[in-house]
């Protein structure tokens, strides 16, 4: 990365307060070239695409995604949503499983895909092959690799782009919450999932809540309270 993550994190925490509300999805007074070019694709930056559901408020409309930029290659940046947007388990049922095969794979392809994207977003996000290594520590397997417009991180792609602790730990949206991501009392983080299998292929790794990776799994693929932080490669042009 072209910039340390010290900068990343004081951005979070400079926002740490709020969370984002208040705007809708793209109006026809506002295009999606238009909202591009409002945002600066420089590493550790906040940028704004897409929208979802995120005050909990659904009289208001959906709210306008922010994203961190980690890394800029040529014509495309990869982002990683700044909170956690949604609470899913793994996989609907305890079982095997791997990151091309369960739920959470086809919900953030497909359902989350075209609720936070109209098409022209869409059409934008670039199709990613996804390598699925085995575990870092056991020998759980990792799937056969995936192409992918939404994926998670890996065990070690969270340890490349948030090298610590701090870094890593995230806020949950109140929609979130109120879908059923945990919320540790004392600080407000939440855990969020990552794809790598655990110590076995019934658990996944999670960044807990104190920004600690769970490389043994500990969770349980049908866990209902991990918060989901969606990562795409988007294509930004020239």
């Amino acid at each position: 990365m072209k910039k340390t993550l010290a900068v990343i994190c004081g951005l979070l925490l400079a926002g740490s307060l709020a969370l984002p509300v208040g705007a809708e999805q793209i109006t026809a007074q506002t295009t999606v070239d238009e909202e591009m070019a409002a945002n600066d694709f420089t590493v550790g930056n906040i940028v704004t695409f897409g929208a979802y559901e995120q005050d909990n408020d659904l009289d208001n409309g959906e709210e306008p995604i922010e994203w961190i930029v980690l890394e800029v290659d040529g014509s495309q940046a990869l982002l990683i949503s700044r909170y956690c947007l949604d609470a899913q388990p793994y996989n609907t049922y305890l079982k095997k499983i791997t990151w091309g095969r369960c739920s959470l794979h086809r919900w953030l392809n497909y359902n989350f895909l075209r609720e936070a994207f109209i098409v022209e977003e869409r059409d934008l996000i670039a199709t990613t092959e996804v390598i699925n290594d085995d575990s870092t520590y056991y020998d759980s397997y990792g799937g056969k690799d995936t192409e992918d417009q939404v994926f998670l991180f890996s065990y070690d792609e969270a340890l490349q782009y948030f090298p610590t602790e701090e870094d890593r730990q995230a806020l949950p949206t109140a929609y979130a919450i109120a879908n059923g991501a945990y919320v540790d009392e004392d600080t407000g983080y939440t855990w969020w999932w990552l794809r790598s299998p655990g110590v076995d292929n019934t658990n996944a790794c999670g960044v807990r809540s104190d920004g600690r990776i769970s490389g043994y799994g500990s969770r349980d693929v049908n866990r209902t309270s991990g918060a989901i932080r969606p990562v795409i490669w988007l294509n930004i042009g020239e």
